[in-house]
């Protein structure tokens, strides 16, 4: 990697297992993490705008990357230059478009603000299955795309209509975009969620968060609670007229997949609102690994990316989480507290790497 953040150039060659990176904070073990997430996926996970990811009095960064994967060996690039935009390679040839060159399901990323996924809004919920299904079916992105593109259109008309700029009879067709691509969402999400749900079961359990933990699809419209999804059509198509007159006041689409949350809790506890931060780390946590899991499983075992984990658990989850990265494909996990990287060290670490400013050492 060259010129990002606060790298000038960096190299690193290493397997498959546990990876630790251990160093004081500002060092720069965040940028490697997000280094990873450019190469595999072509987006920071901290930011954006990618020209933050710039070091500073630099034109450009780039992010080259050697890749094992189940279909052979595979050599990606990406650049990014301010005004310019993005530049994609694979095995040496360019990639216009980031849907293609995206290496699907290949990753998992747990940074401290992922605690949005249980604590935040329902969009960061929706966001955690979203990128599983992705995972297994490169076509969602762009399911989810153009769904989001006929909310956005339909939203639009429904403003002209009630300024009185338009009548309502362009809405049909909108109408039926927003009914047939949110079905297939729908069904989408409560398949992957009914699918990870044991999973996520298991791992609270291990990880000391609770024996009956579940999670549960919130749908909008919640009608679709009680249907098949071979039905999830019928019945948004039959909502959408119902509720069109109360959508014409609000000048929104006031129900549909882009207005889904998941329920995440223990017995009747509802963790999203009142779980302590301990409570809400370790179910993300069970989350990120019960997708780790499924798509181990049905696609490939994804890059899991640990930063700063470690910091808020006590030891005991400590060791139950880094022993269940400890095997099961690579695993990044950085640590500027020096007991919780001799911990993760004495787990079996394949590669103990301490960073300081500009540099690492390879212990």
């Amino acid at each position: 990697m060259t010129d990002l953040r606060s790298w000038h150039r960096l190299s690193l060659d290493v397997g498959p297992g546990l990876i630790v990176m251990s160093g004081p904070n500002g060092a720069g073990k965040t940028s490697v993490v997000e280094a990873v997430a450019l190469g595999l996926v072509g987006v920071s996970p901290r930011t954006a705008r990618e020209a933050e990811a710039v070091r500073t009095s630099a034109v450009a960064l780039h992010v080259a990357m050697d890749v094992d994967s189940p279909s052979g060996p595979q050599h990606r690039e990406i650049g990014y230059q301010p005004g310019v935009g993005r530049r994609l390679r694979r095995d040496g040839v360019p990639v216009r478009s980031l849907a293609d060159w995206r290496a699907s399901g290949s990753l998992l990323v747990f940074l401290p603000e992922e605690l949005r996924a249980v604590k935040g809004p329902p969009a960061a919920r929706r966001r955690v299955i979203d990128r599983l299904i992705e995972g297994l079916d490169p076509q969602y992105l762009s399911l989810s795309t153009s769904y989001n593109a006929a909310i956005s259109q339909r939203n639009a008309l429904l403003k002209r209509i009630r300024s009185g700029l338009t009548g309502p009879s362009g809405l049909t067709s909108w109408d039926h975009a927003v009914v047939e691509l949110g079905a297939r969402i729908s069904a989408a999400r409560v398949a992957a969620i009914s699918r990870i749900d044991p999973l996520f079961r298991i791992w609270m359990d291990r990880l000391g968060g609770g024996s009956d933990a579940r999670i549960a699809w919130e749908p909008s419209p919640s009608a679709l609670r009680e249907h098949d999804p071979a039905e999830f059509e019928e019945v948004l198509g039959d909502l959408i007229g119902v509720n069109r007159e109360r959508d014409l006041r609000a000048a929104q689409t006031l129900s549909g997949p882009h207005r889904d949350d998941v329920w995440i809790g223990v017995d009747d506890q509802d963790l999203r609102r009142t779980g302590s931060q301990g409570e809400q780390r370790t179910a993300v946590l069970a989350l990120l690994l019960a997708c780790r899991d499924h798509l181990a499983v049905e696609a490939v075992p994804p890059i899991v990316l640990l930063d700063d984990v470690l910091s808020e658990l006590d030891p005991e989850r400590r060791r139950r989480l880094l022993d269940a990265v400890h095997d099961g494909g690579q695993t990044w996990v950085t640590s500027a507290d020096p007991d919780a990287a001799a911990l993760a060290v004495a787990s079996g670490a394949a590669h103990v790497l301490n960073v300081t400013r500009g540099r690492i050492d390879v212990a």
